[in-house]
């Protein structure tokens, strides 16, 4: 028995996330407990989230974008706002505790993927095949046969994916008239492995051997010495 939700869930993104926000709520508390005199807890919560308004630039790192922050806008806002009214030193460190949250975000979000890379690993089809009682194939171009599926998908490994070599050896190969898709046929009805929050397309092979998942990451070529497809084009 498995949980199956309507839209896919990255458990290990919503687990860290809420770990860093219950880290900034314990350091806001440690700053607030050391306040001689206690501000207001709204305001010590909107001083915080004021914080994390800074100009950043997008950085690439495993796979993600990582918005590494520069400057701390919402701590300057703060400071203008503030101290006009003799306030600035005893919301100062929430707002900076804001602007150094974005660190604590970013060091989230990369052991969210390292994380999620060794609960899931990608190279695995199994990863995004682990549930597949329900599934189904489906025709999506003229050249796909009626066939049955053969649910056995154990000798799956990953290989390289060479889509330029498919295209020309379909165009430059075939005539018009006699070109098939190389992957003429979707797998439906199949659930990825619970909490991976990989929400995939897969499409298999005219021959029923190589399995193509595409997901929001990549694409990912699978290939086996055996068909999964019975009745079809296999050669």
């Amino acid at each position: 028995m498995y949980l199956t939700l309507d839209l896919p869930v990255n458990i290990i993104e919503v687990m860290v996330t809420l770990f860093s926000w219950c880290l900034i709520i314990f350091l806001a508390y440690r700053y607030y407990q050391k306040q001689e005199e206690k501000p207001k807890v709204w305001k010590v919560c909107v001083a915080t989230l004021v914080g994390l308004f800074v100009f950043s630039f997008d950085f690439p790192m495993l796979g993600t974008v990582v918005k590494i922050p520069i400057l701390p806008l919402g701590v300057w806002l703060l400071l203008w706002y503030a101290s006009g009214r003799g306030s600035w030193d005893t919301y100062r460190p929430f707002a900076w505790l804001g602007f150094k949250a974005n660190f604590i975000f970013i060091a989230g979000t990369i052991a969210a993927v390292l994380l999620h890379h060794a609960v899931y690993p990608k190279e695995n089809l199994s990863t995004y095949l682990a549930h597949y009682e329900d599934a189904v194939i489906i025709q999506l171009h003229p050249s796909a046969k009626e066939v049955e599926l053969n649910l056995d998908f154990s000798g799956f490994r990953e290989e390289p994916v060479v889509s330029v070599e498919w295209y020309q050896q379909h165009i430059f190969d075939d005539e018009p008239h006699e070109r098939e898709e190389q992957f003429p046929y979707q797998l439906a009805g199949t659930q990825p492995k619970w909490g991976s929050g990989l929400p995939t397309m897969i499409y298999v092979e005219k021959d029923g051997k190589g399995i193509l998942v595409d997901s929001s990451e990549k694409q990912r070529y699978f290939r086996s010495d055996q068909s999964i497809l019975k009745g079809g084009n296999e050669e």
